[in-house]
């Protein structure tokens, strides 16, 4: 809850905790650091460690500097929030704490994102209304704080973010990913178990570890103590501490209990004075060493000490773990004080609000009254706030309800429930429930959809979750469960799959059945686990195959892509088949299945038939590309591989661009990486790198490993045809340590693929041949009849031929020759000709297949592989002698290559240049199927971008102004006015017209 101060735009404190916070050297300088790079430009930084370790503290000491360093500057708006335990289930409870006070400035923001963000903070819509855009929403809130640093530096401090719901730490970690030119520092808190796909991998982040014995001993000693500065120095009320020295000169610790005629540390409270507790020097050090310098701990456990374990004459509990101390320590406080007091505590841990006044009225319906926590007060409990009481640290909240007995909880929320309403009165009432009851279940359902409305997915997910529970009835418990993984898929949740299991095994219904497992496998098939999606898709097809054959017909048409990306194009061609039979004349599941069948005969190697799909798909209509991007995307993905790059290209356009239009970005990972992987091919090299790098960063933020993988190998194969093998090899590292587990059996087909095209690039042609040997053994496995899917047999053939081994070169060249007679593809068909060049054995032989590859070369557009053609016809040249002809096809060769940015081939053809007595040039290489004069390769004048840079310039080349450039990129308009800043220099352009005709020459515009 934000506070007056925060609201005010100062930190409570006075300074204190300047003067006073002890150790954290290295904490104190990144948040300064941070401070000054939020107030430059805008910075995010995670803190996390355990309970006590000091977060707050930290978070207090960076809302003091920032007030601190206002003077003679624009004040510094500070917003302070915190995530609380039983706010978890209420959408957007944080973000509105946040931005509710800065309301004004949504009228600024554009329409739609300021529809979305009114409506998730419950401001305005319809209830009839279908759930906002919550990416939009997250754009509208990245713009309020941009807005507010246009008034001066902006500083958000959010603490135990572990506690804070679900829908505002989405919208918090959106806004720390993106910010860069807003001048707002956001520093978050929380506690350490987050997993490797929690906050710690999308922002900078530092762990809070423990004070050294030296700071333990100044902490005990009392320095640094103010009221109210948490963990890291003594709260009012709480144990203080005072040093003492012994006649020796040793270090002593006095352990006092600050209230007067409370229970002391031994438990003996007197009315004349705190008693004290001398620390023995050996006891301090054992102190520290169960504490492991965590502040809170160490305080509670000396404040705890009976005088004869302080003087080291008997030993310290050395428990199994810090929380079960501090929980032992803060129980026998809770445990000594008066009934009611304890009564009042589990109210105030069970409740939302900590206002004297809603506290009040909650307390009077359990027969209470504020009078009654005075106790818990006075012990240092809890602690009074600026406008009601609250506990003195976070983690006594649920050790309170922990310990309650059951009926004093059901007490707490039963009173709780009489003074709420909406949907906290449903949760109230649903945690005073002890058993099934369908009336507070269906309440429950109403706060889900609620939530559901307002795109607060992870909310919804745990209000049916809760629901499915309370629900006496196993057919409607299990639609709620269903529901609950529905939007437990839409939030990013990882529950989905547990709670889809659970209603499988509780209904009969076979079609309920089959929605549920048609659910799991979507969300199998976006985690990895491929195999698994496979075979629960089939299976819930075919229990529906009768009665319902449309969906049969989606689930089947679903199968196909797990299997495609399982590694069995052979399965993914049946089921395909199977789904286009159950496909009705004229419904929209032709088109999707007609697709998806296409595709898998493009894989497959049966590019005619797939084509004559594809084209049958085209007659019968088009889907939508926000609704079926991705469809569109393996549409374009399949028209590509069978050389029709430009119609592939204006789908995936299509669909990318619709996706940036609505904010639908829950497949724009896969459309943005198929695309960058098409421009790939067409030697659109910069614009690939900002396709591919977005696309990671959408499949990292969304969860989905099949996408993180196949983003990876696309970059992994871009670097390695620039010659950045260190990048490429740590890409293809990452895309195994993280995704390998999962079992996407496509992955090591592409990812030894590009290995081997790495090290063939550096002359290493022994490990070349090795990960390619590999890469065939793999395609003929999994079906892969179509050389272009993964273009590696020309790769494996040159590497054997440069190794000395012509025999089995020769042998994959037939391989590569066959494929690209059953497929009919040009590229396969030049490949295999500039290979068998190499091999051949006279001047002649050698001229009439460089000359056969060329030509096959005109009827596709790839100026890589036009290029290596070239150097290879030139180097065979030389090798007979004739170096005069050699010239002009590597100066050809040189200038494309260092277009295209493809550093390893430009050194070989430079060097080659230079052996056959020419001289380096960067003339035109010519028209055809050459690299022409674009220039859209890394080697260009657009090569000098970074990925966003090109992707704002696109933007803004397509005619959108700053406003529509920042929302279709989900960034602030401030970043793209920086971008545009650095893109001008860097391009030495002065306008959008001539940023615009640069990219149009590139043919990076349509």
């Amino acid at each position: 809850m934000m506070d007056d101060a925060g609201r005010r735009g100062r930190a409570p404190g006075g300074g204190a905790l300047l003067r006073g916070l002890v150790g954290r050297e290295r904490e104190r300088r990144l948040m300064d650091d941070l401070l000054v790079a939020g107030g430059a430009g805008g910075a995010a930084l995670l803190l996390w460690g355990e309970p006590g370790i000091g977060k707050t503290a930290l978070l207090d000491y960076a809302a003091e500097r920032a007030a601190a360093g206002t003077s003679g500057s624009a004040p510094t708006t500070l917003l302070r929030a915190r995530g609380i335990e039983t706010e978890t289930v209420l959408p957007f409870a944080t973000l509105g704490d946040l931005l509710m006070p800065y309301s004004s400035l949504f009228r600024e923001l554009p329409g739609a994102q300021r529809a979305a963000l009114e409506s998730c903070l419950a401001l305005g819509g319809d209830p009839a209304d279908p759930p906002g855009n919550p990416y939009a929403a997250c754009m509208g809130a990245l713009n309020v704080l941009a807005a507010l640093g246009d008034q001066g530096p902006v500083v958000v401090l959010v603490d135990d973010l572990h506690w804070v719901d679900p829908s505002s730490q989405r919208v918090l970690l959106f806004i720390a990913r993106r910010l860069s030119s807003e001048r707002v520092a956001l520093a978050l808190g929380s506690r350490e178990d987050h997993g490797e796909s929690g906050p710690r991998r999308s922002i900078p982040a530092v762990q809070v570890g423990g004070l050294t014995p030296e700071e333990c001993a100044e902490l005990l000693n009392g320095v640094g103590a103010r009221p109210g500065d948490g963990p890291a120095g003594t709260g009012a009320g709480a144990p203080t501490v005072t040093g003492a020295s012994t006649a020796t000169g040793a270090s002593t610790v006095t352990s006092t209990r600050a209230a007067t005629g409370t229970r002391t540390a031994t438990g003996t409270g007197t009315s004349d004075g705190p008693a004290e507790v001398t620390v023995a020097p050996g006891v301090l050090a054992d102190l520290v060493r169960i504490s492991g310098g965590n502040p809170l701990a160490l305080r509670e456990i000396a404040s705890g000490l009976t005088q004869e374990q302080a003087r080291g004459e008997r030993p310290l509990l050395d428990p199994p773990s810090l929380g079960s101390h501090l929980e032992r320590a803060w129980a026998t406080r809770i445990d000594a004080l008066p009934d009611p007091a304890r009564r009042a505590l589990v109210v105030l841990a069970a409740g939302r609000s900590t206002a004297a006044g809603p506290l009040g009225k909650a307390l009077e319906a359990a027969g209470l009254s504020l009078d009654a926590l005075a106790p818990a007060e006075e012990d240092g409990l809890i602690t009074a706030t600026a406008d009601g009481l609250d506990f003195h640290h976070p983690v006594l909240r649920a050790l309170v309800l922990g310990r309650a007995p059951l009926a004093l909880r059901y007490a707490a929320f039963q009173a709780l429930a009489e003074v709420s309403t909406g949907s906290l009165h449903a949760w109230y009432r649903a945690s005073a429930t002890p058993g099934p009851d369908e009336d507070t279940a269906a309440a429950l359902a109403e706060a889900a959809l609620e939530a559901r409305r307002r795109s607060a997915f992870g909310e919804a997910a745990l209000a049916w979750r809760r629901a499915a529970d309370l629900t006496p009835d196993p057919a409607a418990r299990a639609g709620r469960l269903l529901n609950a993984a529905s939007d437990a898929l839409l939030s990013g949740s990882p529950a989905g799959p547990q709670w889809c299991e659970e209603a499988v095994r509780i209904t009969p219904d076979p079609a309920m059945r089959a929605a549920i497992q048609g659910l799991l496998g979507r969300m199998y098939t976006w985690k990895g686990e491929t195999a698994q999606a496979y075979g629960l898709l089939v299976n819930a097809a075919d229990a529906v195959r009768d009665s319902d054959p449309t969906r049969a017909c989606l689930l089947l048409a679903e199968a196909t892509a797990a299997a495609r990306l399982d590694g069995h194009v052979p399965a993914a061609v049946r089921v395909a088949e199977e789904s286009l039979a159950l496909a009705s004349e004229s419904g929209p599941e032709r088109w999707y299945s007609l697709t998806l069948l296409g595709g898998a005969l493009v894989m497959a190697g049966r590019t005619a038939e797939g084509r004559a799909m594809l084209e049958s798909a085209d007659r019968h209509g088009a889907g939508d590309p926000v609704r079926d991007q991705q469809v569109y995307a393996i549409a374009g993905q399949a028209w590509s591989r069978v050389e029709e790059f430009t119609r592939g290209r204006a789908l995936l356009n299509t669909a990318v661009e619709s996706a940036r239009r609505h904010s639908a970005v829950g497949v724009l990972g896969f459309t943005l990486a198929v695309r960058g992987e098409l421009e790939t091919r067409i030697g659109q090299w910069a614009s690939a790198r900002g396709d591919l790098t977005e696309a990671l960063r959408w499949a990292e933020e969304l969860g989905q490993l099949t996408c993180v993988s196949y983003a990876l190998y696309c970059l992994a194969r871009l670097e390695a045809l620039r010659g950045d093998r260190v990048e490429c090899e740590e890409h293809v590292a990452r895309a195994r340590r993280e995704c390998g587990a999962y079992g996407i059996g496509c992955q090591e087909f592409h990812m030894t693929a590009v290995l081997g095209l790495s090290a063939l690039a550096y002359g290493d042609h022994e490990a070349a041949a090795d990960q390619l040997e590999q890469t065939l053994s793999l395609a003929v496995e999994q079906g892969i009849g179509n050389p272009e899917v993964v273009p590696f047999a020309a790769d494996l053939a040159e590497a054997h031929v440069r190794a000395g081994n012509a025999a089995r070169a020769g042998e994959v060249v037939a391989w590569l020759e066959e494929r690209a007679r059953e497929a009919g593809l040009a590229s396969a068909e030049a490949a295999a000709a500039r290979v068998r060049g190499l091999l051949a054995g006279t001047p002649e032989e050698a001229e009439a297949c460089f000359g056969a590859a060329l030509k096959a070369h005109g009827r596709t557009t790839g100026p890589f592989d036009w290029a290596r053609t070239l150097l290879c016809e030139a180097e065979v040249l030389r090798r007979y002698r004739r170096p005069a002809a050699a010239r002009a096809p590597l100066t050809s060769a040189l200038a494309c290559f260092e277009r295209l940015g493809a550093v390893p081939w430009a050194r070989r053809a430079a060097s080659e240049l230079a052996a056959a007595g020419g001289l380096p040039t960067t003339a035109p290489s010519g028209g055809g199927s050459g690299c022409g004069s674009g220039s859209g390769g890394m080697g260009g004048v657009l090569g000098q971008l970074t990925p966003q840079e090109f992707q704002v310039s696109r933007a803004i080349a397509r005619g959108l102004n700053n406003t529509e450039a920042a929302a279709s990129l989900f960034v602030s308009r401030k970043t793209v006015e920086a971008h545009l800043t650095r893109i001008y220099r860097k391009l030495k352009v002065r306008s959008r017209t001539d940023l615009t005709r640069l990219l149009t020459a590139a043919d990076l515009v349509d």
